[in-house]
């Protein structure tokens, strides 16, 4: 889990992040993990690691300080991968709606094209063709990073437990009537908790982080719903093809846009 980083602007305009940031610091694999946590949370990462493609809807709810004031956003956002063979290229698609912005990530395996559906702008960058590498120069040129990102990268266990400190099960606990193992992580700066679903499919159902180094210590939370692992998407599913009068523009550098307001 990677520790996170408000951002309220890219691309030159008031863009902000994809859903909410965060600044991937590599640390030391797990300290003090309960050896239970640690095998259901990789269960679950073994379980989508080895699909060949999915989609899930994320309902998402975030806080941010508008006005010194804690105010709580909300979000859809829906995602889609493919992850191709050997020598092929992956690709992704997300949709995300909410209270503060539309926009639409594609990639392709070649490019990752990032459209605000709301001022009708988009912007293009050259990414590796595998999701791991693509995610990472994207996340570096875009200045932040996306929570349920974790859980497209070609090892979300590894990923996720990469940086805890500690973990334990807290219990079994119903997402939507759905029984989940529920459990519960810490590391530097954050505190997170998972609920992954009981039985044959260990999909993860919520996701909640809580940023104790951000004042009023925040919090970011995603319900996760509507798996599927036989979408049968289309390439031109993973295809961008601008809007009618769409303009293209160019990211600029996360320290070119300190100071800008969403």
């Amino acid at each position: 889990m990677k520790n996170k980083k408000f951002m309220t602007s890219c691309l030159g305009v008031s863009f902000g992040a994809l859903l909410v940031g965060s600044v991937w610091t590599a640390q030391s694999d797990a300290h003090d993990v309960d050896q239970h946590a640690d095998r259901i949370l990789r269960e679950m990462g073994d379980y989508l690691r080895t699909a060949d493609e999915y989609t899930f809807r994320a309902d998402i709810t975030y806080d941010d300080v508008v006005d010194d004031q804690m105010i709580q956003f909300g979000a859809v956002a829906h995602l889609s991968l493919q992850r191709g063979a050997e020598r092929l290229p992956d690709r992704l698609n997300v949709e995300y709606k909410g209270d503060e912005m539309r926009r639409r990530v594609v990639f392709d395996g070649k490019t990752i094209t990032l459209h605000n559906q709301s001022r009708n702008v988009y912007a293009i960058t050259e990414v590796p063709p595998k999701v791991d590498l693509a995610l990472d120069q994207f996340f570096e040129v875009f200045g932040s990073s996306v929570p349920i990102a974790d859980l497209v990268y070609s090892d979300p266990y590894r990923t996720l437990i990469e940086n805890a400190e500690t973990g334990y099960v807290v219990g079994q606990h119903p997402v939507n009537d759905v029984l989940c193992h529920h459990l519960a992580f810490a590391q530097e700066t954050i505190d997170w908790q998972i609920w992954i679903e009981v039985g044959p499919r260990p999909v993860p159902r919520k996701l909640v982080i809580t940023y104790r180094d951000e004042p009023g210590s925040p919090q970011y939370v995603s319900e996760l719903s509507e798996w599927n692992f036989t979408p049968r998407l289309s390439e031109h599913y993973f295809t961008f093809r601008p809007p009618e009068d769409a303009d293209e523009i160019e990211f600029l550098p996360p320290q070119e846009r300190e100071g800008e307001q969403q």
